[in-house]
């Protein structure tokens, strides 16, 4: 069982240690606590074992671009819950993450917009209360996967 008095978990995913340092310190002031990853890989393993309320993805990584996390994030069924809040110089990636992200936020970014968006998405997420359960069976040689209710 979640102990409620523990501040939600927040996931910074940014190769740029003074990014992560500034958006760190944004969300540790809104009441979250912070765990960071400088690359794709490394965020995706703290996703799936920390189940993050939130995220804050770089769209441009090394190893594995953002925009990859972000799509193995939300086709994955331990992780798709994850809102992410895609940050990117890159307006071309932008468009593109539209349709995956929970929101958007070009770099360079302006605070309050930032803070805005994190506002907004934190109110619209209703975390689950046990970690999803996920199965996995083959149909027609797709692999298929399934959630499956907490018990």
């Amino acid at each position: 069982m979640v102990n409620k008095t523990e501040p939600p978990i927040s996931l910074i995913v940014d190769d740029d240690p003074w990014i992560r340092l500034f958006m760190r310190d944004l969300m540790i002031e809104e009441g979250y606590a912070v765990l960071e990853a400088s690359n794709g890989s490394a965020a995706m393993r703290l996703a799936q074992r920390q189940a993050p309320a939130l995220m804050l993805l770089d769209l441009v990584l090394p190893e594995q671009s953002g925009f990859a996390l972000l799509t193995e994030l939300k086709s994955s069924c331990v992780t798709q819950h994850i809102p992410v809040i895609a940050v990117t110089a890159r307006t071309e990636l932008l468009r593109s993450a539209a349709e995956l992200a929970d929101a958007v936020v070009a770099k360079p970014f302006d605070v309050d917009e930032l803070l805005d968006k994190i506002r907004i998405v934190s109110r619209h997420v209703i975390p689950p209360a046990e970690p999803p359960q996920c199965t996995s069976s083959r149909s027609g040689g797709r692999h298929l996967k399934t959630v499956l209710p907490a018990r």
